[in-house]
């Protein structure tokens, strides 16, 4: 089955039609590591970040149940199902040999009212059984997928024990083709660190990229500069975390990366707007 209307109405809600990009808050941390800063009240930090009005929530069912009246009415930011969890991030207890799991389907993403889902892509496993298991487990999403016309975003990530981003290009561009050839709508891939490596990891995939925030980043100039360097290079937008909700007003951040992603402002014109939303809100 080809993509048709329902899977162009759902993207929409994610990418802007005006522009074809896209900023996801990624909402789902606590499903892997509890209720770290700045989620432990879940619908009090879902409320400051719709204040900065995103296109979308990355959020699991339970979480979506919680804070429904934030994903209802016609200016409500799209809603990304997580559909997989991992322990591999946890500190304590520490895993032992690690699991990746499902914790929902594609039928659970429709009856929900969801416009995408996400799912990991993981390449560094210690057997080649585990990557295997997972290639079949997105072959089997990516198939129901079509038959429910909803978009499918693949999380593509290099890991190592004790490593939480890896960002070596080439393993990275290795994890995104494959993604991409099991039929990924799009893709939220870690930044290799420069706009030329980058721009090769766009150019590896067959769908939109959308670049991940990974670990809190030092300073906001730091987190406008990676966002303008992967839009420079043929990023379609971001799907960020905590370098947005353990912000201090993550509704100002969120100004300050709108400007970039959907009005192709320069990190100078960001850090103004940052700075005059940091004053006024």
């Amino acid at each position: 089955m080809s993509d048709g209307l329902g899977k162009h109405l759902r993207m929409s809600r994610i990418l802007n039609p005006s522009t074809g990009n896209g900023i996801v808050v990624a909402m789902d941390h606590g499903l892997f590591l509890g209720p770290i800063k700045g989620v432990e009240n879940i619908r009090k930090a879902v409320e400051r970040v719709v204040e900065g009005q995103p296109d979308a929530l990355q959020v699991t069912a339970g979480v979506a149940s919680a804070i429904e009246k934030f994903l209802v009415g016609k200016n409500a930011p799209g809603f990304v199902l997580r559909v997989d969890a991992t322990n591999i991030w946890r500190s304590k207890p520490e895993p032992k040999e690690g699991y990746h799991v499902a914790v929902a389907s594609v039928e659970d993403a429709v009856r929900l009212g969801a416009d995408a889902i996400v799912a990991f892509f993981f390449v560094g496993y210690e057997t080649d059984a585990q990557e295997a298991a997972n290639l079949e487990k997105l072959a089997n999403l990516a198939s129901q997928c079509r038959v429910w016309q909803m978009p499918l975003i693949i999380e593509p990530l290099v890991i190592e024990r004790g490593v939480h981003a890896v960002r070596d290009p080439e393993r990275i561009k290795l994890a995104v083709r494959i993604a991409s050839e099991l039929g990924a709508d799009a893709l939220k891939v870690d930044y290799t660190g420069d706009p030329e490596s980058f721009a090769e990891i766009v150019e590896a995939a067959t769908v939109p990229i959308l670049v991940r925030g990974g670990p809190k980043m030092d300073t906001d100039e730091a987190v406008l500069k990676m966002v303008r360097e992967a839009m420079d290079a043929g990023a379609k937008g971001l799907v960020f975390g905590r370098n947005i909700w353990q912000h201090e007003k993550p509704a100002a951040i969120l100004a300050a990366l709108k400007l970039i992603v959907h009005e192709n402002a320069t990190v100078d014109e960001a850090m103004k707007k940052l700075r005059s939303e940091m004053r006024r809100r």
